[in-house]
């Protein structure tokens, strides 16, 4: 009997053993290869580094690994075809690249259909299997795509094209002149983006075309889903330098999901966008100690949004306002809760827009809290059905205009100012 439980006692606690390592997360294999030693050379043309960079992360996708690019110049070409699009490398989970700064400068050239793609993961929209990327870094190396070009702008066209990914990570990475945004990454699960930059993206575009922005963070496919941004910086894309921006716009059955996300832009910088920081269709999105300036339209810009905070953040020269909130008939989230907190606007037309629908569904809850206003035209404008504006505790003392352009949108009394 004592052999027996002795025996039972030994399986139990291997069976726990196993299971707790079956519980711990992937982890990325150390191993380090160079890809110069495989095939990737600066003297190749850009099929021939395409293939040779793809079959590398292939195999190194095996066991997980990281793959490093030296300094020098590198072009890559057409590899692959999307359901939208092309690519020069399908990225795999537990792949790393790594470069060497600024020295390692990749480089897609071509002229295609609709936009090529340097890096690319989007099995749900491919093949309709909702397989997510996992346990990535991306380090130390510029993407210029100035030898792109399209016959038709659409979403393709980015340095990084990712779709439902999960524990990626970007540090030190550059991208520029892509035909579409630069990091355009949806559906992120614990996953940052730290110290990268983002330089005249969407030249394909024009200034009302969708996307075409800096950073492009997209959601909507399961609850809670999380990134952190923060220290990077955004100049001279086409629309926003940093926006989120809920799927469902596009396809509301593949993207659903309507519950609180943790997406957090910190000690950012966006200047010259037409857009400097915002949300289309977003919720639970903050902005803190993040500066735009010059944008051609707004600084801070939210449209059918809801939870939204700027806080401590600071806007100046822009061309219409400091910050602005939005609705439309089409509008998603009908409580639009936008907070700006501490934060300051000067220098340009207006310091806060709002304009709200003429349906039955007016903004709400739009706050300015202590907030330092100066040498604007007008404090404050509004235009629309508007059901709660509440300004407190805001200095507008230095060079402002007049608070209210039309103070009749304000439809009730919760609305309130001083």
């Amino acid at each position: 009997m004592k052999k027996i439980c002795l025996y039972l006692c030994i399986v139990f606690f291997t069976l726990l053993l196993l299971g707790c390592r079956s519980a711990q997360p992937h982890r990325q294999n150390d191993t380090r290869i160079d890809a110069t030693e495989h095939g990737l050379s600066t003297e190749n043309d850009g099929e021939s580094n395409s293939k040779a960079l793809q079959a590398l992360i292939d195999h190194v996708s095996v066991k997980g690994g990281t793959v490093y690019i030296p300094a020098g110049e590198y072009q890559f070409a057409e590899n692959g075809r999307q359901t939208i699009g092309s690519h020069c490398i399908k990225m795999r989970s537990g792949v790393s690249i790594v470069g060497d700064g600024e020295k390692t400068v990749l480089l897609p050239v071509g002229h295609s259909q609709f936009g090529l793609d340097m890096f690319y993961f989007n099995e749900y929209l491919d093949t309709g299997n909702p397989t997510y990327l996992e346990n990535c870094r991306f380090e130390n190396f510029v993407i210029d795509a100035a030898g792109t070009s399209c016959e038709v702008y659409t979403s393709a066209g980015k340095g990084f094209m990712f779709n439902l990914f999960k524990n990626c990570h970007w540090k030190g990475v550059t991208v520029k002149s892509t035909d579409a945004t630069g990091f355009g990454v949806d559906c992120p699960i614990d996953s940052t983006i730290t110290d990268c930059r983002a330089i005249a993206c969407g030249k394909a575009a024009t200034e009302d075309s969708s996307g075409a922005s800096g950073f492009g963070i997209g959601y909507g496919y399961c609850v809670g889903e999380s990134i952190s941004i923060s220290n990077c910086t955004a100049i001279g894309n086409r629309k926003f330098g940093f926006f989120f921006e809920h799927q469902g716009r596009f396809d509301g059955d593949m993207y659903g999901a309507l519950s609180e996300n943790d997406f957090t832009v910190t000690d950012c910088t966006a200047r010259e966008n037409t857009y400097g920081f915002g949300g289309i269709w977003a919720c639970g999105m903050v902005y803190e100690r993040c500066t735009s300036e010059y944008s051609a339209r707004y600084g801070f810009y939210f449209e059918d949004s809801s939870n939204a905070q700027v806080i401590r953040c600071h806007s100046a020269h822009e061309g219409n306002a400091c910050f602005a909130a939005r609705q439309t008939p089409r509008a998603m989230y009908t409580s639009d809760m936008i907070c700006i907190l501490q934060s300051t606007g000067e220098k340009s037309p207006i310091a806060l827009y709002v304009e709200g629908t003429e349906q039955d569904k007016p903004m709400r809850d739009i706050r300015m809290q202590q907030c330092e206003l100066s040498y604007v035209e007008r404090a404050v404008q509004t235009e629309g059905c508007i059901a709660s504006l509440t300004l407190t505790d805001n200095d507008a003392s230095v060079s402002c205009g007049n608070v209210f352009a039309d103070a009749d949108a304000l439809i009730d009394e919760d609305n309130s100012w001083n």
